[in-house]
């Protein structure tokens, strides 16, 4: 079993193989590539997500590595793991991923099929932020738009309180208070 840093390593190349091929205008590749990416993304977040009931019953760790996209979908939502903003999107390209592929031999038409799948790859390159940062915020509370968000917020309030204190007390505690957060900094880096 892989750690989660070969995870991400793996995860990210695959991700950048799609995209590249993607940019060479392979869609095929481009799109079943991702499609492999979301769906393993996936079967790892409900296996996290049902990891108590995995050790619990080795029957259900059986069937849960052959629940379908759908079912697992349906699942997470379900058991409230996954909001309904999420459940939508991965619903949205569940459909429009099958259309697809089901479709793939019927196409006589490599333009036609070239903008379906181009369709299909922009709709699961949104779904890969979703999938992430619901999985970030489940393991450890906070996406990276909300870490973002937080610590800019906290910026703003460094700010203000700067500003304060020029008012109160002139440059001299204004300064000091540079230095004692240059020494935070570092200390935290």
């Amino acid at each position: 079993m892989q750690n989660l840093n070969e995870e991400n390593q793996n995860y990210k190349e695959l991700v950048d193989q799609a995209e590249g091929a993607f940019l060479k205008k392979e869609y095929l590749e481009a799109f079943l590539v991702q499609s492999c990416v979301i769906e393993g993304v996936l079967k790892n977040f409900i296996k996290h997500s049902f990891e108590t009931l995995i050790r619990e019953s080795p029957s259900f760790a059986n069937k849960i590595e052959n629940f379908e996209f759908s079912r697992s979908i349906d699942d997470l939502y379900a058991s409230k793991k996954i909001d309904v903003r999420l459940y939508e999107n991965l619903n949205k390209y569940r459909k429009k991923r099958n259309d697809v592929v089901h479709r793939l031999l019927e196409h006589h038409n490599e333009s036609q099929l070239n903008i379906e799948l181009k369709d299909a790859y922009k709709v699961g390159k949104t779904m890969g932020g979703f999938i992430v940062d619901t999985m970030i915020k489940e393991q450890r509370g906070l996406t990276a738009a909300e870490t973002t968000a937080t610590i800019d917020n906290l910026l703003s309030q460094v700010a203000e309180l700067q500003e304060q204190l020029a008012e109160l007390g002139g440059a001299d505690l204004n300064e000091q208070f540079q230095k004692i957060l240059k020494l935070k900094t570092r200390k935290n880096n």
